[in-house]
């Protein structure tokens, strides 16, 4: 009898003691301003896109926080736009009028043969190091720089 009170006492106690320390030190830190509980952050949400049906941004979340990059590529399914040029702008709107917070252009972006996403072997990926809120613009010209179409989404840096 004596044996199976040490036992319990010996397993038993220090996990009844490490959940009461994990519950007090969590509900002291969700107790701080500007911190809450995300058990659903694995879920990936699509940010609403606007802009012309010919150009789609694909593989961009809703939100990231500062040290994750933004990787996006893009989708054009009109072949008038076939070895155009890309745009890619992010816009910091927070500031008025609004500021660029990253850039890039790739050229010749010859897609329409193999149905490939742009940019082509290359890849847009730039970290934001400033929490706020964000539009990424996607505009592709056409080889002559006669005609654009554009998309546009908002995603949030926490």
């Amino acid at each position: 009898m004596a044996v199976q009170k040490i036992a319990l006492l010996v397993f038993l106690f220090p996990v009844v003691i490490s959940i009461v320390f994990g519950a007090s030190v969590l509900s002291n830190v969700l107790g701080q301003p500007d911190r809450h509980l995300n058990m659903w952050q694995f879920v990936a949400h699509q940010p609403i896109q606007t802009g012309d049906t010919g150009i789609k941004i694909q593989n961009l979340l809703d939100s990231y926080s500062t040290f994750t990059p933004v990787s996006i590529t893009v989708a054009v399914n009109n072949t008038a736009f076939d070895c155009g040029d890309l745009y890619i702008t992010i816009y910091d709107l927070s500031t008025s009028p609004n500021q660029v917070a990253a850039q890039n252009g790739y050229f010749s972006q010859c897609f329409a043969e193999n149905n490939l996403p742009l940019p082509i072997h290359d890849t847009f990926s730039q970290i934001i190091g400033k929490s706020g809120n964000y539009e990424i613009v996607t505009e592709m010209k056409d080889k002559n720089n006669q005609n654009a179409i554009k998309s546009t989404a908002q995603f949030k840096i926490q």
